[in-house]
């Protein structure tokens, strides 16, 4: 099995959680002896694969897409679609405006892709829902796979961030910063707050005065660190000696940063607006994302409230990046099935 990877060409450019579900995909299904061939611009590789799995509904896509249904190679879709900060029916009145005589929007490149792939993969049970709602794709070829979960966070040695940096036990955040993960809010809902916030992330340049806002308004009790790399045993120790995650964000798919915050044995709030599998419902708080003040006042009680190791226990129940593709190499299989492929979908169709 020859599978194609794909994704937007400025995926290097800042080093996030869809880079992160690509590798750890690559490295899985590797060992489990799928060949996978990471596209090269300079080369026509599409003939040369079984099926081509393509990471994102980016507009930069959709003609690799075409081209891969034309050939008669099955595409294997993974939407990512991130846009749970807006209410379906407003995502679907955009796609359908999208439509118009000289609109040519993502929303409708989104949706070309989505009907010409032979199997959509949603991360969780609401990416799913929102894409038969919103574009209209065929339930029948939406699965969810969700991301797998990566143990080796639950081996960060606390102390080596305590003897660095000289703080346990804090409210932690890991994200990029920018207005969408919404670390404002965090920093304002700490502000007045004895326990220590540690935010670790990087800006990109355009999100650079966002950053230096937070700094202003950030109180002494908040330390920005910058970015650790995902392997740095100072990533694993930060959660491990951090004793609460929050994650405030607008919008998330399914983000890896607060499953390893999980399997590390943080307790976690999140937004209102942020998709938890269902076994972590119960046992986690959310709010919304622009409620200051609820924010603050169940960081309050979180940091007041005994550690437990349901949440733990919880997540890592859920399947590793192993049996994900295992999962995966059978919706390959299944695609490359002679006569199982759907006809490419024309735009007018779309």
């Amino acid at each position: 099995m020859r599978v194609l990877f794909l994704t937007y060409p400025r995926i290097g450019m800042n080093r996030g959680g869809l880079q992160i579900q690509i590798e750890e995909t690559a490295q899985g299904l590797t060992d489990i002896g799928v060949e996978v061939i990471r596209y090269n611009p300079w080369q026509n590789q599409i003939p040369s694969v079984d099926a081509c799995h393509v990471f994102s509904v980016d507009g930069s896509m959709v003609y690799h897409t075409s081209r891969a249904v034309g050939l008669g190679v099955p595409v294997i879709l993974s939407p990512v679609l991130n846009s749970f900060d807006t209410p379906p029916i407003v995502t679907m009145l955009k796609r359908r405006l999208s439509a118009l005589p000289g609109c040519y929007s993502d929303l409708r490149r989104a949706g070309m892709m989505l009907h010409a792939a032979s199997t959509v993969v949603a991360l969780n049970p609401a990416e799913r829902e929102m894409l038969i709602k919103v574009f209209n794709v065929e339930s029948s070829k939406c699965c969810v796979i969700p991301n797998g979960i990566n143990m080796a966070f639950s081996q960060g040695h606390p102390a080596l961030f305590e003897r660095t940096h000289g703080i346990r036990n804090f409210i932690l955040n890991v994200a990029s910063i920018e207005p969408r993960k919404n670390q404002l809010a965090l920093v304002r809902a700490v502000k007045n707050m004895r326990s220590p916030l540690v935010l670790i992330g990087k800006a990109t340049p355009e999100n650079d005065a966002y950053l230096a806002q937070c700094k202003a308004e950030a109180g002494p009790n908040v330390r920005f660190l910058g970015a650790l790399n995902h392997d740095d045993p100072m990533l694993a120790a930060a959660y491990a000696a951090a004793k609460l995650f929050v994650m405030p964000s607008f919008s998330e798919v399914m983000p890896l940063t607060l499953y390893e915050a999980a399997v590390a044995g943080c307790r976690i709030l999140t937004s209102d607006q942020v998709p938890v599998s269902a076994s972590l419902v119960p046992l986690i708080k959310q709010c919304p994302p622009k409620d200051v003040a609820t924010l603050s006042r169940l960081i309050d009680a979180e940091m007041l409230a005994e550690r437990t190791d349901a949440i733990r226990q919880a997540v890592t129940a859920m399947p590793t990046w192993k049996d994900i593709c295992q999962q995966l190499l059978s919706v390959y299989q299944e695609a490359t099935v002679p006569g199982s492929q759907m006809k490419a979908v024309s735009r007018q169709q779309l």
